[in-house]
Protein backbone atom coordinates (compact mmCIF):
# COMPACT_ATOMS: atom_id res chain seq x y z
CA UNK A 1 0.00 0.00 0.00
CA UNK A 2 0.98 4.03 0.65
CA UNK A 3 3.75 2.42 3.20
CA UNK A 4 5.26 0.52 0.34
CA UNK A 5 5.39 3.21 -2.47
CA UNK A 6 6.90 5.63 0.24
CA UNK A 7 9.40 3.22 0.94
CA UNK A 8 10.16 2.59 -2.75
CA UNK A 9 10.73 6.40 -3.28
CA UNK A 10 13.09 6.41 -0.34
CA UNK A 11 14.88 3.59 -1.59
CA UNK A 12 15.32 4.84 -5.22
CA UNK A 13 16.44 8.61 -3.77
CA UNK A 14 18.92 7.02 -1.68
CA UNK A 15 20.08 4.33 -4.96
CA UNK A 16 20.55 7.99 -7.35
CA UNK A 17 22.56 9.24 -4.30
CA UNK A 18 24.41 6.15 -4.22
CA UNK A 19 25.66 6.61 -7.16
CA UNK A 20 26.07 10.01 -8.23
CA UNK A 21 29.30 10.99 -9.82
CA UNK A 22 29.77 7.38 -11.17
CA UNK A 23 26.25 7.80 -13.55
CA UNK A 24 28.50 6.62 -16.58
CA UNK A 25 29.01 3.53 -15.12
CA UNK A 26 25.89 2.48 -12.88
CA UNK A 27 22.55 2.71 -13.02
CA UNK A 28 19.77 1.57 -10.81
CA UNK A 29 16.89 -0.18 -11.28
CA UNK A 30 13.63 2.12 -10.38
CA UNK A 31 11.50 -0.14 -7.35
CA UNK A 32 8.51 -0.26 -8.13
CA UNK A 33 5.55 -0.80 -5.25
CA UNK A 34 4.07 -4.13 -6.57
CA UNK A 35 2.13 -4.10 -3.74
CA UNK A 36 0.47 -0.41 -4.24
CA UNK A 37 0.11 -0.42 -8.27
CA UNK A 38 -1.71 3.12 -8.54
CA UNK A 39 1.61 4.66 -7.75
CA UNK A 40 4.19 2.01 -10.08
CA UNK A 41 3.53 4.40 -13.73
CA UNK A 42 4.29 7.67 -11.58
CA UNK A 43 7.40 6.48 -9.70
CA UNK A 44 8.92 5.08 -12.56
CA UNK A 45 8.35 8.18 -15.02
CA UNK A 46 9.88 9.99 -11.62
CA UNK A 47 13.15 7.60 -11.70
CA UNK A 48 14.00 7.93 -15.53
CA UNK A 49 13.17 11.53 -16.23
CA UNK A 50 14.33 12.91 -13.02
CA UNK A 51 16.81 9.95 -11.80
CA UNK A 52 18.85 8.93 -15.03
CA UNK A 53 17.36 5.35 -14.11
CA UNK A 54 17.39 3.48 -17.05
CA UNK A 55 15.03 0.26 -15.66
CA UNK A 56 12.80 -0.66 -12.95
CA UNK A 57 11.95 -3.33 -11.72
CA UNK A 58 9.36 -6.36 -11.86
CA UNK A 59 7.67 -8.62 -9.16
CA UNK A 60 6.95 -12.24 -10.34
CA UNK A 61 3.57 -11.42 -8.80
CA UNK A 62 2.37 -9.73 -5.49
CA UNK A 63 -0.01 -11.37 -3.19
CA UNK A 64 -3.08 -12.84 -5.01
CA UNK A 65 -2.28 -10.05 -7.41
CA UNK A 66 -0.51 -11.96 -10.86
CA UNK A 67 1.53 -9.71 -13.70
CA UNK A 68 -1.43 -9.86 -16.09
CA UNK A 69 -3.77 -7.98 -13.40
CA UNK A 70 -5.40 -4.85 -15.12
CA UNK A 71 -3.93 -2.62 -11.73
CA UNK A 72 -0.13 -2.89 -13.83
CA UNK A 73 -1.10 -1.83 -17.32
CA UNK A 74 -0.67 2.03 -16.40
CA UNK A 75 2.98 0.57 -15.03
CA UNK A 76 3.77 -1.27 -18.68
CA UNK A 77 2.18 1.88 -20.63
CA UNK A 78 4.98 3.87 -18.86
CA UNK A 79 7.46 1.57 -19.57
CA UNK A 80 6.87 1.40 -23.10
CA UNK A 81 6.78 5.17 -23.64
CA UNK A 82 9.50 5.55 -21.68
CA UNK A 83 11.14 2.55 -24.16
CA UNK A 84 12.31 1.19 -20.14
CA UNK A 85 12.93 -1.92 -19.76
CA UNK A 86 11.70 -4.08 -16.48
CA UNK A 87 13.63 -6.07 -15.03
CA UNK A 88 11.79 -9.01 -13.29
CA UNK A 89 13.57 -10.90 -10.25
CA UNK A 90 12.54 -14.01 -8.02
CA UNK A 91 10.89 -12.82 -5.27
CA UNK A 92 9.13 -14.73 -2.27
CA UNK A 93 9.36 -18.68 -2.59
CA UNK A 94 5.64 -19.52 -2.63
CA UNK A 95 3.64 -22.60 -1.42
CA UNK A 96 5.35 -24.59 -4.09
CA UNK A 97 8.64 -23.99 -2.67
CA UNK A 98 8.01 -23.57 1.19
CA UNK A 99 6.47 -27.16 1.40
CA UNK A 100 10.25 -28.21 1.49
CA UNK A 101 12.67 -27.50 4.76
CA UNK A 102 16.02 -28.30 2.83
CA UNK A 103 17.52 -25.28 1.65
CA UNK A 104 19.13 -27.43 -1.02
CA UNK A 105 15.30 -28.25 -2.30
CA UNK A 106 14.28 -25.05 -1.87
CA UNK A 107 16.90 -23.50 -3.88
CA UNK A 108 17.03 -25.84 -7.03
CA UNK A 109 13.52 -25.20 -7.13
CA UNK A 110 12.84 -21.14 -5.74
CA UNK A 111 14.47 -19.28 -8.75
CA UNK A 112 12.65 -20.79 -11.68
CA UNK A 113 9.35 -21.93 -10.27
CA UNK A 114 9.14 -18.20 -8.98
CA UNK A 115 9.20 -16.47 -12.10
CA UNK A 116 7.59 -18.93 -14.21
CA UNK A 117 4.17 -17.12 -12.85
CA UNK A 118 5.35 -13.82 -14.04
CA UNK A 119 6.16 -15.42 -17.61
CA UNK A 120 3.16 -17.18 -17.93
CA UNK A 121 1.10 -14.10 -16.89
CA UNK A 122 2.81 -11.90 -19.24
CA UNK A 123 2.39 -14.23 -22.33
CA UNK A 124 -0.72 -15.82 -21.83
CA UNK A 125 -2.53 -13.44 -20.19
CA UNK A 126 -2.06 -11.21 -23.05
CA UNK A 127 -0.08 -8.29 -21.94
CA UNK A 128 2.79 -8.72 -24.83
CA UNK A 129 0.14 -8.10 -26.97
CA UNK A 130 -1.88 -5.25 -25.59
CA UNK A 131 1.93 -3.82 -24.96
CA UNK A 132 4.04 -4.85 -28.06
CA UNK A 133 7.49 -2.67 -27.00
CA UNK A 134 6.96 -3.80 -23.65
CA UNK A 135 10.57 -5.36 -22.80
CA UNK A 136 10.97 -7.81 -19.87
CA UNK A 137 14.00 -9.06 -18.67
CA UNK A 138 14.45 -12.33 -16.27
CA UNK A 139 16.83 -12.34 -14.08
CA UNK A 140 18.51 -15.34 -12.31
CA UNK A 141 16.73 -18.12 -13.49
CA UNK A 142 19.45 -19.18 -16.29
CA UNK A 143 18.78 -18.60 -20.28
CA UNK A 144 17.43 -22.22 -20.26
CA UNK A 145 14.24 -21.60 -18.26
CA UNK A 146 12.05 -20.50 -20.76
CA UNK A 147 12.68 -23.40 -23.36
CA UNK A 148 10.62 -25.73 -21.56
CA UNK A 149 7.67 -23.15 -20.93
CA UNK A 150 7.74 -21.94 -24.53
CA UNK A 151 7.16 -25.51 -25.73
CA UNK A 152 4.57 -25.81 -23.19
CA UNK A 153 1.97 -23.04 -23.97
CA UNK A 154 2.86 -23.32 -27.77
CA UNK A 155 1.59 -27.15 -27.81
CA UNK A 156 -1.50 -25.86 -25.71
CA UNK A 157 -2.05 -23.20 -27.94
CA UNK A 158 -3.01 -25.21 -30.64
CA UNK A 159 -6.14 -26.53 -28.82
CA UNK A 160 -6.91 -23.31 -26.64
CA UNK A 161 -6.69 -21.28 -29.84
CA UNK A 162 -10.31 -22.54 -30.62
CA UNK A 163 -11.55 -20.96 -27.09
CA UNK A 164 -11.18 -17.24 -26.93
CA UNK A 165 -12.50 -17.55 -23.75
CA UNK A 166 -9.17 -19.25 -22.40
CA UNK A 167 -6.49 -18.03 -25.09
CA UNK A 168 -7.46 -14.33 -24.62
CA UNK A 169 -6.69 -11.67 -27.06
CA UNK A 170 -3.54 -13.96 -28.56
CA UNK A 171 -2.54 -13.54 -31.90
CA UNK A 172 0.36 -15.61 -32.25
CA UNK A 173 1.88 -18.68 -30.77
CA UNK A 174 3.44 -17.79 -27.02
CA UNK A 175 6.83 -18.58 -27.96
CA UNK A 176 6.95 -15.71 -30.28
CA UNK A 177 5.99 -13.25 -27.80
CA UNK A 178 8.92 -14.20 -25.58
CA UNK A 179 11.43 -14.10 -28.70
CA UNK A 180 10.17 -10.78 -29.13
CA UNK A 181 9.40 -8.74 -25.93
CA UNK A 182 11.70 -11.11 -23.47
CA UNK A 183 15.60 -11.32 -22.36
CA UNK A 184 17.20 -13.74 -20.07
CA UNK A 185 20.46 -13.74 -18.11
CA UNK A 186 22.71 -16.39 -18.68
CA UNK A 187 25.31 -18.42 -15.81
CA UNK A 188 28.44 -18.40 -16.84
CA UNK A 189 28.31 -22.49 -16.56
CA UNK A 190 25.38 -23.52 -17.84
CA UNK A 191 25.37 -26.83 -19.97
CA UNK A 192 23.77 -25.72 -23.14
CA UNK A 193 24.09 -21.97 -23.72
CA UNK A 194 24.16 -22.98 -27.25
CA UNK A 195 20.31 -24.11 -27.29
CA UNK A 196 18.84 -21.03 -25.93
CA UNK A 197 20.73 -18.70 -28.04
CA UNK A 198 19.87 -20.98 -31.26
CA UNK A 199 15.58 -20.85 -29.66
CA UNK A 200 15.16 -17.43 -28.25
CA UNK A 201 18.02 -15.51 -30.24
CA UNK A 202 21.33 -14.28 -29.92
CA UNK A 203 20.21 -10.60 -29.04
CA UNK A 204 17.86 -11.29 -26.02
CA UNK A 205 20.68 -13.32 -23.51
CA UNK A 206 22.67 -11.27 -20.85
CA UNK A 207 25.08 -12.14 -18.64
CA UNK A 208 24.47 -11.80 -14.78
CA UNK A 209 27.52 -12.18 -12.40
CA UNK A 210 24.87 -13.38 -9.86
CA UNK A 211 27.35 -11.61 -7.46
CA UNK A 212 27.84 -11.82 -4.26
CA UNK A 213 25.96 -14.91 -3.74
CA UNK A 214 27.70 -18.15 -2.61
CA UNK A 215 27.12 -20.00 -5.85
CA UNK A 216 28.20 -17.44 -8.45
CA UNK A 217 31.04 -17.75 -10.74
CA UNK A 218 32.23 -14.00 -9.93
CA UNK A 219 34.75 -13.28 -10.59
CA UNK A 220 35.30 -15.45 -13.39
CA UNK A 221 32.30 -14.95 -15.16
CA UNK A 222 33.47 -13.23 -18.10
CA UNK A 223 36.87 -15.22 -18.60
CA UNK A 224 34.46 -18.21 -18.19
CA UNK A 225 32.05 -16.85 -20.93
CA UNK A 226 35.18 -16.25 -23.10
CA UNK A 227 36.39 -19.19 -22.39
CA UNK A 228 33.49 -21.42 -23.96
CA UNK A 229 34.07 -23.05 -27.04
CA UNK A 230 30.13 -24.18 -27.97
CA UNK A 231 29.18 -20.08 -28.62
CA UNK A 232 30.81 -17.66 -31.26
CA UNK A 233 33.01 -14.84 -30.91
CA UNK A 234 30.11 -12.45 -31.88
CA UNK A 235 27.47 -13.88 -29.40
CA UNK A 236 30.35 -13.51 -26.46
CA UNK A 237 30.28 -9.99 -26.97
CA UNK A 238 26.38 -9.80 -27.11
CA UNK A 239 25.85 -11.67 -24.26
CA UNK A 240 28.94 -9.48 -22.21
CA UNK A 241 27.52 -6.41 -23.31
CA UNK A 242 26.45 -5.41 -26.61
CA UNK A 243 22.77 -6.76 -25.38
CA UNK A 244 22.40 -5.05 -22.21
CA UNK A 245 23.63 -1.94 -23.99
CA UNK A 246 20.90 -1.72 -26.59
CA UNK A 247 18.42 -3.05 -24.12
CA UNK A 248 19.20 0.18 -22.13
CA UNK A 249 19.48 2.66 -24.48
CA UNK A 250 23.19 3.26 -23.24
Amino acid sequence: GPLGAALARCYNDWAAKLVKGYEDLFWPVAMAPGGCPEAMADELRRCVKELGFRAGHLVPYCGTRNLDDPAYYPYYQAAEELNVPLFCHPNSNGDLVDRFDNFFKTHVLGRPLNCTPALIALVLGGVFEKFPKLKVAFFECSAEFPLYWMHRMDDDYEWARDFPQLSGALKMAPSEYVRRNCYFTCEADEKDLARPIAELGEDHILMATDYPHFDSEYPHTVSAIRARNDISAKQKDKILGENAARLLNL
